[in-house]
């Protein structure tokens, strides 16, 4: 199922990145794409997150409430979102479902003579595929007969290429064929060769001039932590997670995601290839467009979230003893 999954990805950024011949527009396409699919979901995360917003003041005195019992204060707590239909995890929803995109979009550009072009790379399907041996075998022996320094890889066989090396195997079809050649992908972007790591740019700091495409990756992921504190910053602004007070729970968590995730995405966008980097940096950016429209939308449509106090039946049935 998951294979599937890849190579649907990997087909429509073929389908983008051959009517576009561009690998980096390719990307922020298939990002716009994904987001506009996804468009039903943050939706729902807006009037989640409205809704959340607007029972504060209930959370708020029941805090003030039961600031003492704190078992009382988790029942009450549950009670609010319960009767009001609240899902902590009812935000995160869209963020819950973009990881899987994210991790396909990973192997698609970690394999893209697979993904895209349905090169097999293992098992019995690559056996059977012995014009894709004699191909990778002429590409890897042109390469060294031309004096190219191959490294390590000079000693994979062919199934280690396939599983291991697949971007390589492109540059040489490139190389050896030329731009014409149906292997070939070009994934420079603006000057930046979007199969590359940033991480690779703290290597070349000794040669800076010398290595100036690598080291400016390093925009990848500066760019995408400041996308990242920028919607974390709207969205808690447009909700007023920054503001609320009293419960203390969902304080921690704003606090903790205002700091967790700019971490996560400096740490991925720096490993993972510059491809990905650019594809965080659009989502958070047509992110931010969507939080912005959709909390006007809501703002002039008028539509405002009803929330409902739970009963107290402790006190509903005092008052009918007094009655008596």
């Amino acid at each position: 199922m998951w294979h599937y999954i890849v190579l649907a990805i990997g087909w429509v950024l073929k389908t983008i990145y051959e009517l576009t011949r561009n690998y980096g527009v390719a990307i922020i396409l298939f990002t716009i794409i994904i987001k506009c699919i996804l468009i039903p979901l943050n939706i729902h995360s807006q009037k989640a997150m409205r809704k959340q917003q607007k029972v504060q003041p209930i959370l708020a005195e029941i805090q003030k409430k039961y600031a003492n019992d704190q078992n009382r204060l988790q029942q009450e707590t549950m009670k609010v979102y319960k009767e009001n239909n609240i899902s902590m995890t009812g935000g995160c929803l869209p963020l819950l479902i973009q990881m899987p995109i994210l991790l396909a979009l990973y192997q698609a550009i970690q394999k893209p003579l697979t993904y895209m072009f349905n090169v097999p790379y293992k098992g019995e399907a690559l056996e059977k595929a012995t014009d894709v041996i004699e191909k990778v075998t002429q590409l890897k022996e042109a390469m060294i007969s031309a004096g190219h320094n191959l490294g390590n890889i000079a000693d994979f066989s062919v199934q280690q290429l396939l599983q291991q090396s697949q971007i390589q195997i492109s540059n040489w079809a490139h190389t050896i064929n030329g731009s014409g050649d149906p292997w070939y992908i070009n994934f420079r972007f603006l000057g930046l060769d979007l199969s590359n790591t940033p991480s690779k740019a703290f290597g070349c700091f000794g040669d800076v001039m010398g290595n100036l495409s690598i080291v400016l990756l390093l925009i990848i992921p500066i760019l995408a932590v400041v996308a990242s504190v920028a919607q974390n910053k709207i969205s808690m602004h447009m909700t007023g997670q920054d503001k609320q007070t009293g419960n203390e729970q969902a304080q921690s968590m704003n606090k903790m995601m205002i700091w967790m995730m700019p971490v996560m995405t400096a740490y991925f966008t720096l490993i993972l290839p510059a491809g990905l980097g650019l594809y965080w940096i659009i989502s958070s950016v047509v992110q931010i467009v969507q939080q912005i429209v959709l909390y006007y939308y809501f703002e002039k449509k008028g539509e405002d979230v009803v929330v409902r106090v739970p009963e107290d039946k402790h006190r509903h049935h005092r008052k009918k003893s007094k009655k008596r």
